[in-house]
């Protein structure tokens, strides 16, 4: 047994003396958040009273009354919240071995927000009979999926953070198809989906506390187990622990502790993995210490945030800030500063430097790229002749097409253009950082453009669709900067590119959530753009859009070197001559400039640029430009088909074609990591 792994575990070693810092951060972060979230009431009631608010009021006193109904049980609330996601987060650490392991990062939070989600609209009465059951329902769903995922690679931390965002992905578009079919829900559901603390009496808080209590004795009565686990799995079999029942119950009860979170109040983010990094950073070095502290400053944590969402909902118009758009502000740099902690920053844990051992028999590139031309012209002459209409399905007549063409050529136009784009830039993403898991939505590039959108939105500036489009350009330039910024310390390695661009996404997010609270025409307009609603193109755009992607096509003739070189590792590029940082800058460059071409103009889509790779891969073809063009023509059929089933599939409703596309390749991707494992 290492000094190392000795001494983080507690175990045949003296307790190391616990830093000064830690108790002290805690009682600043504990003091300042009673003192922010207090400090509106001392002008009402004198500090005696509000301390007495949290067991009694005074009969007729206005102020009283709303203190003890209200503020108390809000505060009581955030601290009991808080204190359990810390304490799940920390437990979830020590069972994979993984600093950046949450219930929000493995898709529990999202898991349980889909099964309350569906239980709303579809089983209200169970969702009636317990809330609970249907949120640990989903939960499990989630992290069943991530295990299944990411078994055979022996949870590798990052493997399993990215497990857990495609998880999140899925059935966050799962979701939103359900929401937006059901519009009269959005509103209601997307203030409790963002995490709502408000609280009108203490009847929530009395039902809570008793669960978190029983699920943290659970949890603290594996603590022992817990330990022995971190010597290794060998070690700790050896010392008789069962290390998968352990394994499984400790999980259980971390889905059990997320879900009645989410059941009552919704998704309250990145606590759980806040907390316990904050925790370990400050010096908690045994597990008992990371357990307790992170509970401790957990609890100041959410109480900080929700002060934060208060004191933001009565700015503006009164508009209401839910604290889980607060606590997700933070995931971010969380990540950013839990990422310090990976060596090796190249390839992911688990996956060899080289390429997959997957490899489909090769076929003739013609040949593939002839079969995907011709679906291709099918599916758009289906798509401008065969439509539903007011006397059912029927033929547009060739001479008509020139009419047809305004209401759906520009659409299927930009929806093709748009996949080739993204496409593309998985296939550079892919290759550069020897990932299969990378997309231009791992980079957070779309997020970029999205969040910028975002502000147009909030700023209620009319600035027409071609500021939009600037606006967005601007947003993607920017998260391009700031994602060089972060990568250039680590010479643009793989992993921290991905999980950088996860942290900007996380961002985006949050800015998506404070929207989506607010409901009505705004939210549901944004969200249409979000999910790549193509009717929202124009003529003009879609043009544009193929002006630049054809001129950025021409670059890539001299990417395909470097592409080819990279994936043998850092050592044997710069044996090579290659200079791995500059071809890694370029390939980062281009790949964003075609991922906010395509999200500039139809949103940013989930999964097409993640997919189209694999299909070309499946399709036998395993070298640059062959599977770039692959790869481009099947990203362009993919959105291409999306769009014309996502206009016709509930006529005369219409789904986002990118929202489909999600869904239909985020089962592929799921069916494919279960089929092939490592590839």
């Amino acid at each position: 047994m290492s000094a190392e792994t000795a001494a983080s575990s507690g175990i045949g070693t003296a307790p190391a003396r616990l830093p000064a810092s830690l108790p002290l951060t805690a009682v600043l972060l504990w003091a300042g958040a009673l003192l922010a979230s207090a400090s509106p009431w001392f002008g009402q009631l004198d500090p005696a009273a509000v301390i007495a608010s949290f067991w009694t009021f005074t009969d007729g006193n206005y102020h009283s009354v709303l203190a003890h109904f209200s503020w108390a049980p809000r505060v009581s609330m955030a601290i009991l919240i808080g204190v359990g996601l810390g304490l799940a987060g920390a437990v979830t650490q020590q069972i994979l071995g993984n600093p950046l392991a949450s219930p929000t990062t493995l898709g529990v939070e999202a898991g349980g927000q889909f099964g309350v989600t569906v239980a709303t609209m579809f089983f209200p009465g169970l969702l009636a009979f317990s809330p609970d059951l249907v949120a640990v329902s989903g939960g499990l769903l989630a992290i069943g999926m991530v295990i299944a995922l990411t078994w055979r690679l022996g949870f590798s931390p990052v493997t399993v953070i990215l497990a857990g965002l495609v998880i999140t992905f899925f059935l966050g578009a799962v979701n939103m198809a359900f929401l937006l079919l059901k519009g009269e829900w959005l509103g209601n559901l997307f203030i409790w989906g963002a995490g709502s603390l408000v609280q009108n009496n203490w009847q929530p808080f009395m039902e809570l506390w008793p669960r978190v209590l029983v699920i943290a004795v659970l949890m603290l009565l594996l603590m022992r187990p817990l330990q022995v686990m971190q010597l290794g799995q060998a070690s700790a079999s050896s010392l008789g622990a069962k290390v998968g029942l352990v394994r499984v119950l400790a999980l259980l009860l971390v889905v059990l502790m997320s879900a009645t979170v989410v059941s009552r109040v919704g998704v309250v983010a990145f606590i759980g993995l806040a907390a316990p990094v904050l925790a370990r950073l400050l010096g908690a070095r045994t597990l008992s210490e990371r357990l307790l502290w992170s509970s401790l400053l957990g609890g100041g944590l959410l109480l900080l945030a929700d002060t934060l969402a208060h004191w933001a909902s009565t700015w503006g118009d009164g508009s209401l800030v839910p604290t889980g758009t607060t606590t997700a502000l933070i995931g971010g740099p969380i990540i950013l500063l839990a990422l310090q902690g990976f060596r090796n920053t190249h390839n992911m844990p688990g996956q060899a430097s080289g390429p997959a051992g997957f490899l489909p028999k090769r076929r003739p590139v013609a040949l593939v790229s002839g079969v995907l031309i011709a679906l291709l012209l099918s599916s758009a002459i289906l798509s401008m002749g065969w439509s539903p209409g007011l006397e059912g399905w029927n033929w547009t007549a060739v001479s008509q097409w020139d009419q047809a063409w305004v209401w759906r050529g520009p659409r299927m136009l930009a929806a093709v253009l748009a996949g080739v784009a993204l496409g593309l830039a998985g296939t550079l993403i892919q290759r550069m950082t020897g990932n299969p898991m990378g997309s231009p939505e791992m980079l957070g590039i779309s997020g970029g453009a999205a969040m910028v959108m975002v502000l147009i939105v909030l700023s209620g500036a009319d600035i027409g669709r071609a500021g939009q489009l600037g606006g967005a350009t601007l947003g993607a330039a920017a998260a391009l900067g700031l994602l060089t910024l972060l990568a250039r310390k680590h010479n643009f390695a793989g992993n921290q590119l991905l999980l950088g661009g996860l942290a900007l996404y996380v961002f985006m997010d949050a800015g998506l959530r404070l929207v989506m609270a607010s409901g009505g025409t705004v939210a549901s307009q944004l969200l249409n753009w979000m999910y790549g609603s193509t009717w929202l193109v124009s003529e003009g755009e879609a043009l544009a859009l193929m002006a630049l992607i054809l001129y950025i096509c021409a670059t890539l003739v001299i990417v395909v070197r470097p592409l080819t070189i990279l994936p043998l590792g850092e050592a044997s590029a710069s044996s090579l001559g290659l200079p791995v940082g500059k071809s890694r800058l370029l390939l980062l460059v281009l790949a964003a400039l075609l991922t906010a071409s395509a999200t500039v103009v139809i949103g940013p889509l989930s999964f097409v640029g993640l997919i189209a790779p694999h299909l070309a891969r499946v399709l036998g073809q395993q070298t640059v430009g062959r599977q770039l063009i692959v790869a481009a023509l099947a990203g362009g059929l993919l959105l291409g088909v999306a769009d014309y089933i996502a206009r016709v599939v509930i006529f005369p409703e219409q789904l986002p074609a990118g929202l489909l596309a999600a869904l239909v390749g985020g089962v592929y991707f799921l069916w494919g990591l279960s089929r092939h494992g490592r590839a």
